[in-house]
């Protein structure tokens, strides 16, 4: 039976247990009261740099995740009162010295403002979903002056209100100078309907270097939900549900076949996929086995998304001896959400230097009032560390360095790029 204690000998008991831990809680109190002096210095993100281009890169493809500009990333642009270019104010540096900018674009485009269109908003919201995103039109022009190329609309919130966010996306950025890929009026359309203004959700944009290699880039959704899928007479994202992988590995093929026998002429071929699991910071054996699809019908460079975590980059041999560089994900860009990992991320560049060497590079990124920033202060060290120790953790030592800031890549010494899928042994 336990003894009741008097008033005295609770108190001793008190100051006996206060005097163990006193050192540890004096500690605790000390870095509560620094925080407010000094705890914004530890996290302070640097300047925008002035110069991001080595002098040795000859050709940059900039490479992003995903973006949300809606839900509160919306709410930070109206209580700041700027534009929502806002957004990609810390980046623009990187973008500008780049020759092709590309990512995911993680929402449909709706004027809320709109009465029309708000109105039919309650009712063509899906009610197979639980989250509904949107962005206003004025994304495109926030997308177009931090200057992108493309996007990929091809993922699982594309049509989170139905027709009405299919409609509003395609004629938001029908007359854009960035091109949607994944996502479209229907599948199959004939060379008449595509003149008149209609696109193929199935299409390869193509674009080139200025010593004339040839890529090409298309969208692709393994992540979707009932209604979403484009298909013949029906708009909607490319998606396998209705023929399987087959028109993937048919846009692949053609896309390398030259264009005398009524391919694209594509050198490098390039997909956007959405894919994996949410928060899963490990790819899923569905991503390895897409991945291998891919890389067996010619795809080069494969850039992964909707985890919204950084995921391992990895190399994947197709059956005919050449090698991919997958990117199973490459996190969020532009996002609302708070976890720690949700915020870690990266730009992926991709560099044709003017030895003829190919690498691919990391900007170590983490994302601030929904605003992405390169690493910088006391804890970049510690954020690098976290970022580079998750992209390389599956590729060999001799593949990857760190230097002048970055995360770099040898893809020649990784055979990409190399249709023998290696190099030669001398």
């Amino acid at each position: 039976m336990e003894k009741n204690l008097s008033f005295q000998e609770r108190m001793k008991l008190f100051q006996l247990r206060h005097k163990r831990h006193a050192l540890r809680d004096s500690v605790i109190v000390l870095a509560v009261l620094l925080v407010p002096l000094f705890g914004y210095s530890w996290f302070v993100f640097g300047e925008e740099p002035e110069e991001t281009r080595p002098d040795n890169v000859e050709y940059r493809i900039s490479m992003v995740g995903d973006m949300m500009m809606g839900r509160h990333v919306r709410d930070a642009v109206d209580q700041s009162g700027e534009p929502v270019d806002r957004v990609f104010r810390y980046i623009n540096p990187f973008f500008e010295q780049s020759d092709y900018v590309t990512g995911n674009f993680e929402s449909p485009i709706l004027d809320d403002q709109d009465p029309e269109v708000e109105e039919e908003m309650d009712d063509a919201e899906l009610e197979n979903k639980d989250i509904h995103l949107y962005a206003r039109p004025d994304a495109v022009g926030a997308l177009e002056n931090a200057g992108f190329d493309s996007v990929s609309v091809a993922n699982n919130h594309a049509l989170d209100f139905g027709d009405l966010s299919l409609q509003g996306t395609l004629d938001a950025f029908r007359d854009s100078d960035v091109e949607i890929l994944g996502i479209g009026d229907a599948l199959n359309l004939d060379e008449e309907e595509v003149e008149n203004g209609a696109i193929d959700a199935t299409r390869v944009s193509t674009f080139e270097a200025e010593d004339g290699t040839r890529f090409g880039i298309l969208g692709f959704t393994d992540v979707f939900v009932q209604g979403f899928s484009a298909s013949d007479y029906v708009g909607g994202v490319f998606t396998r549900e209705y023929i399987g992988l087959t028109l993937l590995r048919e846009r692949l093929q053609e896309a390398k076949l030259p264009e005398e026998e009524g391919g694209d002429g594509v050198d490098i071929m390039m997909v956007h996929v959405h894919w994996g699991d949410e928060y899963q910071v490990g790819y899923n054996e569905e991503q390895e086995e897409l991945a291998q699809y891919m890389a067996n019908y010619g795809a080069d460079v494969i850039i992964g998304h909707h985890s919204h975590v950084l995921e391992p980059v990895t190399i994947t041999e197709g059956v005919d001896g050449n090698r991919a560089i997958v990117m199973n994900s490459l996190g969020n860009f532009v996002f609302d959400q708070g976890w720690t990992r949700t915020k870690e991320s990266v730009i992926a560049q991709l560099d044709f230097l003017d030895d003829g060497g190919r690498e691919l590079s990391f900007v170590p990124m983490r994302i601030n009032e929904t605003m992405p920033r390169e690493t910088a202060g006391p804890m970049k060290s510690y954020y690098d560390f976290r970022i580079y120790r998750t992209l390389r953790k599956e590729l060999d030592s001799d593949l990857w360095r760190v230097e002048d800031g970055r995360l770099k890549i040898d893809l020649d010494a990784a055979g990409v790029f190399d249709e023998q899928g290696g190099q030669e042994e001398s």
